[in-house]
């Protein structure tokens, strides 16, 4: 099997395809302090590596997502429902974490399949 990886470099790769599914981390492009902001920041990065590896929001198989405050879980949630695509939503999970970066809120990790 062949395993493509999406700009890679030596420490990570953008994301890596195998078996026809994708896997992705996002973290957020806009770093203002707000989760929602955050969140919706992560989700559009998403839709930008499920476009360029040939797939979309509808393809999710699975998200894990990384949030500092529990507090934020609502403004998370408000971001995700505006996104996701209805009646195809993922196996989902929420974890509180610590991120390695103080700016980051939220981290979004993936697994979606290519589109058939």
């Amino acid at each position: 099997m062949t395993i493509k990886r999406i700009d890679p470099a030596d420490r990570w790769s953008e994301a890596v395809i195998h078996n026809n599914v994708i896997y992705y981390t996002s973290v957020p492009s806009d770093l203002i302090n707000d989760a929602y902001a955050q969140t919706k920041s992560a989700l559009a990065e998403i839709d930008l590596i499920l476009a360029r590896a040939n797939s979309d929001k509808s393809q999710l198989l699975d998200v894990t997502i990384f949030l500092v405050n529990k507090s934020d879980f609502a403004a998370m949630n408000k971001a995700w429902d505006e996104w996701v695509a209805k009646g195809s939503a993922p196996v989902r999970c929420t974890v509180q974490a610590g991120l390695m970066k103080d700016e980051y809120l939220i981290e979004i990790k993936i697994v979606a399949a290519i589109k058939p």
